[in-house]
């Protein structure tokens, strides 16, 4: 659910206050951001963190009337995303290795789970740029870079960046495991 709505968030703001004023699209978010907790509760913390932070978000807007509030919700999220990733790779507890356990079906080799350890680094930079990308275009007028990049463009640097870690495990990590 977190994936449709950050694809949706950015175009359907937009689009509300083209045709309503900040208030009133600030309480359409805060209804739907009410359902959502309520849908993903029982889920844990982790799930209904996003709706909390679409909570907040849409009261601040309500009662300070600035569209800049509503602007700053996927830079906020990026920005978070960096900082998990960041302090699982000093706690050596890998954000990227736990979801590689949970979707993989085989296990892995203690020298694999170091290498995933260690791209998590690689992944901290990437969502690093995602998130300096982010604030580029919060402050940038143009609102097409903002609807655009925080709705689908943002999906493009990540997909590169996995395409660039296939690649580097297939040659050069795998190649080097294999010799």
């Amino acid at each position: 659910m977190n994936l449709i709505i950050s694809l949706l968030y950015a175009p359907i703001v937009f689009t509300s206050l083209r045709y309503f004023d900040i208030t009133k699209v600030s309480l359409a978010i805060f209804c739907l951001s009410i359902l959502w907790f309520l849908l993903v509760f029982k889920r844990g913390y982790k799930e209904f963190a996003y709706p909390l932070l679409y909570l907040c978000i849409s009261i601040l807007a309500f009662f300070l009337k600035e569209f800049l509030i509503l602007k700053t919700l996927p830079l906020l999220i990026s920005s978070f995303i960096t900082a998990l990733i960041f302090i699982s790779y000093l706690n050596k507890t890998s954000i990227i290795l736990f979801f590689a356990k949970k979707f993989s079906k085989k296990e892995f080799s203690q020298k694999e789970e170091e290498y995933i350890h260690k791209s998590t680094l690689f992944w901290f930079f990437t969502s690093l740029i995602n998130a300096i990308i982010h604030l580029i275009i919060f402050f940038d007028t143009n609102m097409n870079y903002w609807i655009y990049y925080s709705s689908i463009g943002w999906y493009f640097v990540f997909i590169f960046a996995g395409v660039l870690q296939f690649l580097h495990r297939k040659f050069i990590f795998l190649k080097a495991q294999n010799d």
